[in-house]
């Protein structure tokens, strides 16, 4: 008969005392794969969010208010809010993709709940895509904030 018995696998045989080996990698949970999910999403809304701001910088008048104005700043000065928030989301996004820097994910939910607020404001020029990126905010912080307890180099 072989050296494994019926039933065991053969992961879970002991080791020889002489031999080293690296330590196991930790086990990686059901919701980690939402951090790596999120990171595209944010590189996704990111990229939009430069698009959005360098059309508000290019074309003021391509979105138009009664006064030309959104609260007190004008459309090239929010453009240039959306460039930069879009391009930190992005960045940020991209740190969580590969082995995740332990900075990116606290970041990225500070920017993420910013570009929130920012769309927040900007519901009354442009109502649908400010609803449609709100929601992807949400979906990007519920999948960073619910592992947060995962470790984030754990992935299978």
């Amino acid at each position: 008969m072989s050296e494994q018995t019926a039933g065991e696998r053969p992961e879970s045989r002991a080791r020889p005392a002489g031999r080293t080996g690296a330590a196991p990698a930790p086990e990686a949970g059901a919701w980690t794969g939402w951090v790596r999910f999120g990171a595209v999403v944010m590189v996704v809304v990111g990229v939009f969010g430069v698009i959005e701001g360098l059309a508000a910088i290019v074309s003021p008048t391509y979105f138009v208010t009664d006064t030309g104005t959104v609260l007190v700043l004008s459309w090239a000065t929010w453009g240039w809010i959306h460039l930069v928030i879009g391009a930190l989301v992005a960045i940020v996004g991209a740190g969580l993709l590969g082995e995740a820097a332990s900075w990116a994910r606290g970041a990225a939910i500070a920017i993420v709940g910013l570009s929130a607020i920012v769309h927040l404001i900007m519901i009354p020029v442009a109502p649908v895509w400010s609803i449609v990126v709100i929601a992807l905010d949400l979906v990007i912080l519920y999948a960073l904030v619910t592992t947060w307890d995962e470790p984030l180099g754990a992935r299978r």
